[in-house]
């Protein structure tokens, strides 16, 4: 008791003391954001991303890659653009009171929050924009309309509106002659530092393939009634009798139907027999990867790393004798993967003129402009 009563005593004390520790501290950091923003050089950066849409044969031989996780950038403004974060609106309701099996709309039950939406580990906690991001069958907009600021007050970066925009005729003329399909289009204002110091920004749009497949690329087990006839026939597999399945290997082979090969390399293993869905969704974009533009002295330099992916059919090769022997007794050997295509370029550029970056399924168009504060300063 007497220990709990010093306590009590020393926070009450101490509260003034830590108030006036953490004003000072805000007015410290704030002091060197902007000490160090006096020396940050601006630029407006446009970028238009499509997808090729000539259906000719692939003339260059792409490997069987699946999707690449997205890395961690310093801005990631789409996420937040497209799926704000509303979870400081949802912590200052009221707690319900009763929990509503059948949903009424008066007041009280519309406006609270259960507490179940305040955990960040449960599926409820759909406000977090990673996760509602997850929900969204495509990217809300191809063309994105930002809502704009001043560079001369920005302390991060921001988007510009689509009036902006000097690609919008290039983008038309792109649909027009069906040469390509538009899957981003945007503007934004940002400092550029240095090569090591790492500045990339994410850029993510077109479908979500999250719904049907899993990040690795492999498609989702089937729904409720295709698992019980896909589990229904593996347990007809496993009990056939082996001479039966040995009688219909030789036959097989008789017919030249039987034939054991070792994988190609580039090619992905054949999938586990089933992946489940999580219970948290995750996006995977047809359109995802990050640009890095940054500064070599005076150069500017763009550091292009995107992926567009596609399904695509293929033919699984199991790596061992066995599983070809069961995938040649089930007759099937056909399925479907998220097949990723990569373009990673790396070009020195002039500020204030127009930059292709081509890929036969890819094509990426970049503009950087000057601002009043993209000169120098020390």
């Amino acid at each position: 008791m007497v220990a709990n009563s010093l306590w009590h005593q020393f926070t009450q004390l101490s509260k003034p003391v830590l108030m006036l520790a953490a004003v000072f501290g805000c007015h410290a950091v704030m002091a060197q954001v902007q000490s160090e923003r006096n020396t940050w050089r601006w630029f407006e950066v446009e970028v238009l991303v499509f997808a090729h849409t000539n259906n000719e044969p692939e003339a260059e031989s792409f490997s069987w890659q699946g999707p690449s996780a997205p890395e961690n950038v310093h801005y990631d403004f789409l996420t937040h653009y497209f799926a704000p974060d509303i979870h400081p609106a949802i912590v200052t309701l009221p707690e319900c009171k009763v929990p509503a099996i059948v949903p009424t709309f008066d007041r009280d039950s519309v406006l609270c929050a259960r507490p179940l939406e305040l955990s960040q580990w449960l599926p409820m906690n759909w406000h977090r924009p990673e996760r509602a991001i997850a929900l969204l069958d495509r990217a809300p907009e191809q063309v994105v309309d930002g809502p704009g600021g001043d560079v001369n007050k920005a302390t991060n970066v921001f988007l510009a509106p689509e009036k902006q925009l000097e690609l919008s005729a290039m983008r038309q003329q792109i649909v027009r002659r069906g040469v390509g399909k538009p899957l981003m289009h945007l503007s934004w204002y940002q400092p550029v530092f240095e090569r090591q110091q790492n500045y990339k920004v994410r850029l993510f749009g077109g479908v979500n393939y999250g719904k049907t497949y899993a990040p690795s690329g492999y498609p989702y087990a089937p729904e409720e009634d295709e698992f019980i006839a896909f589990e229904a026939k593996a347990n007809a597999v496993k009990e056939e009798a082996l001479s039966d399945r040995l009688a219909q290997l030789m036959q097989l082979q008789q017919q030249a139907g039987l034939h054991f090969t070792a994988r190609a390399e580039d090619q992905p293993l054949a999938p586990p027999p089933l992946i489940q869905r999580p219970q948290q969704p995750e996006a995977v974009w047809q359109l995802d990867g990050t640009m890095h533009i940054y500064l070599v002295g005076n150069y500017l330099h763009i550091a292009s790393d995107l992926e567009l992916r596609e399904p695509q059919q293929v033919l699984w090769q199991p790596a061992s004798l066995s599983a070809q022997a069961d995938q040649a007794l089930q007759g099937d050997s056909s399925g479907s993967f998220l097949r990723s295509f990569n373009l990673e370029q790396l070009r020195r550029v002039i500020s204030h003129e127009t930059h292709y970056f081509d890929h036969p399924k890819l094509g990426l168009i970049v503009q950087i402009r000057r601002t009043d504060l993209s000169a120098p300063r020390y």
